[in-house]
């Protein structure tokens, strides 16, 4: 499998995290088309893979501001909203994003600055970062209750 990278957590040893690929597949079934998930044992251009990380608390007490990050192999584009919210109680956690290798993380839309050139002058511009150039996804849970076990989702579609 092309699994790029490991799966992050903070915590260390408190969180066991199991990352899964699925390939999505579309079926028909009594004239209604269907999704189901198989192993993404081996994948061809323009599939969609679907990765699922489980992440359990290991301890007996919550732990606070659990960042959770999938890196998104560079064989594949993130699938523009596909990383699923998580409901956590009351909170809702939505992913966020980087393009730099993990570096900086920000909600969408992500800008970045490029220099170009206007009219015969170099200018420094800022423009909308696509979907498909997200190299990590990362969800900050405020708490992870104790032996707490969430499940994060994203697709990819690979190249």
């Amino acid at each position: 499998m092309f699994l790029a990278g490991l799966v992050l957590a903070q915590g260390g040893t408190d969180i066991r995290l199991d990352l899964k690929a699925h390939r999505v597949v579309t079926v028909q079934q009594e004239g209604k088309t269907l999704e189901r998930l198989e192993a993404a044992l081996d994948v061809k251009p323009g599939q969609v893979i679907e990765y699922q990380l489980n992440a359990q608390n290991t301890t007996e007490k919550p732990l606070r501001q659990v960042a959770l990050i999938i890196p998104i192999p560079a064989n594949t584009a993130y699938q523009a909203l596909s990383a699923q919210p998580l409901q956590l109680g009351e909170t809702l956690v939505t992913a966020e994003f980087s393009f730099d290798g993990g570096r900086t993380f920000g909600r969408p839309p992500l800008k970045r600055k490029v220099r170009v050139v206007e009219n015969g002058k170099e200018v420094e511009k800022e423009v909308e970062v696509k979907p498909e150039e997200y190299t990590h996804a990362r969800w900050v849970l405020p708490e992870l209750g104790a032996k707490q076990t969430v499940l994060l989702r994203l697709r990819t579609v690979v190249r």
